[in-house]
C-alpha cells in the first residue's frame, strides 16, 4: 500500500514541481502520513487502555517524536527512491491510476491529521 502511495506522490511531485527532489518530497509526505497513523494508534492506546508510549515529559516526548519522524523519512527515502523504476513497471498500467486522482492522496493525509487533532475529543467523549 505504501509503495503505491509513494509512487503516486512521486509522480505528482514530478508533474507539478519539476525542479525539486521528488523522492525526498514523496518520502516526507508519506512519512507524515505514517507518523500520523502511529500517533492515532498511540491516542487509542492512551485513551482506552491508559498505555503511554511516550514519556510524560513534553520536551522529551517531542524530541523522541521528531527523531522517529526523521527515521521514517530517512527509511522511506532510502527504501522507496531507488525502487522508483520498478514501481513504474509495476504500477504504470493499473486501472486505479485513471480514477484515483493525485489530490485524494493529499486529502488522505489531511484527514489523518484531522483525526489526530479531533481524536482526543472523540476518545474522551466515548469514555464518559
Amino acid at each position: 500500500m505504501f509503495e503505491y502511495i509513494f509512487y503516486r506522490l512521486y509522480l505528482s511531485y514530478e508533474k507539478h514541481e519539476p525542479n525539486t527532489n521528488h523522492g525526498f518530497r514523496a518520502s516526507l509526505t508519506i512519512s507524515a502520513f505514517q507518523f500520523s497513523m502511529v500517533l492515532c494508534v498511540m491516542l487509542v492506546l492512551r485513551g482506552f487502555f491508559d498505555i503511554y508510549l511516550l514519556p510524560k515529559n513534553i520536551v522529551l516526548g517531542k524530541i523522541i517524536a521528531l527523531g522517529f519522524m526523521a527515521l521514517l523519512v530517512f527509511y522511506n527515502y532510502k527504501h522507496y527512491t531507488p525502487k522508483i523504476k520498478e514501481m513504474e513497471k509495476k504500477f504504470a498500467k493499473r486501472p486505479a491510476n485513471k480514477w484515483l486522482k493525485d489530490w485524494l492522496f493529499f486529502l488522505l493525509l489531511i484527514l489523518t491529521f484531522l483525526s489526530f487533532i479531533f481524536g482526543p475529543f472523540i476518545v474522551s467523549n466515548l469514555l464518559k
